[in-house]
């Protein structure tokens, strides 16, 4: 057996080759000095970025750091910089929006801009949840963007419905109705709100007429603002389901809010006129903000001064 034979003795190479030529081999030389020095620089960086920062943890708990700095500290000053900015920034507009009536800031051009602009982050933060990030309205929760309103689409009503929340509120088996009428007054309510594309039996109006429904919902079925109560005529429904027809005989059975039915359906809206989380400035954005998402009752121009 023949021996292995280094071709380049006192090379420092490796003995290793990759070819059959033995031309490429490899050589043990030493990293380069700037390679060292990187390596070198980067250890005494470690270290000291470690001292100074957030690090090592330890037993529950982890090493603070000796700057005392934290990604929520930050944040902060940062939002603190922006705020004291847009304070400065927009100081006058901001005040000229606390000193005008929503009419007012609606017929002038700059001031509803502004209040639609910076409203659009405050209607995302606090009502996209239930609404929809554009008025669509979400499963259970009403639509803002079209002009089917229950307590009114004026700018007054609105903001009252912002500051004050709303809690709706229907009997649950007005007069004793049994499911078999709930079920024959669901069908005849979702028919006749189709319109001409309906099929309402008209002698199932007797039960609309008897068992209560006109009182609240009128006898155009058309609703009433003052009591909250739903238009019933037009297809738009506050609690929309894929099952329409069982949604609404669970309606009719179980009521909408009543406490001790365990299948009631839920429609209550917070008061935030009456928390911390917006300020008086800010609902009136906001109010600003929904009437323009295409509902809203239209602001009459004002009238031109008597010559």
């Amino acid at each position: 057996m023949s021996k292995h034979e280094n071709p380049y003795p006192g090379e420092n190479n490796t003995g290793h080759f990759w070819d059959e030529e033995q031309d490429l081999r490899e050589l043990n030389n030493r990293p380069p000095r700037w390679y060292m020095q990187a390596m070198m620089i980067g250890i005494v960086a470690v270290v000291v970025y470690s001292f100074y920062y957030p690090s090592i943890p330890w037993f529950g708990d982890h090493y603070k750091g000796a700057a005392g700095w934290t990604q929520i500290t930050e944040m902060n000053e940062s939002v603190a910089e922006l705020e004291a900015y847009r304070e400065k920034r927009f100081a006058a507009t901001e005040k000229a929006i606390a000193d005008s009536s929503l009419e007012d800031i609606v017929r002038d051009d700059e001031l509803r801009t502004y209040a639609v602009k910076t409203a659009k982050t405050l209607f995302g933060d606090n009502c996209a949840a239930c609404h929809g990030a554009g008025g669509q309205g979400n499963a259970g929760f009403p639509i803002l963007a079209d002009d089917d309103w229950l307590y009114g689409g004026s700018l007054a009503k609105i903001e009252q419905t912002i500051a004050n929340g709303r809690k709706g509120n229907m009997p649950a088996r007005m007069l004793g109705i049994t499911d078999a009428q709930a079920d024959e007054l669901a069908t005849f309510l979702i028919e006749t709100g189709k319109g001409a594309q309906g099929k309402p039996n008209p002698a199932s109006k007797a039960l609309y007429l008897s068992k209560g429904c006109i009182g609240c919902h009128g006898p155009t079925m058309g609703g009433n603002q003052m009591l909250g109560s739903a238009n019933l005529s037009d297809s738009i429904y506050r609690f929309k389901a894929e099952d329409q027809h069982a949604s609404v005989v669970r309606t009719i059975l179980h009521g909408v809010n009543q406490g001790n039915d365990a299948q009631t359906q839920d429609a209550i809206m917070p008061a935030f006129g009456h928390s911390s989380v917006i300020d008086a400035v800010q609902l009136k954005k906001l109010a600003v903000y929904v009437h323009q998402l295409g509902g809203g009752t239209p602001v009459p121009a004002l009238k031109a001064a008597a010559k």
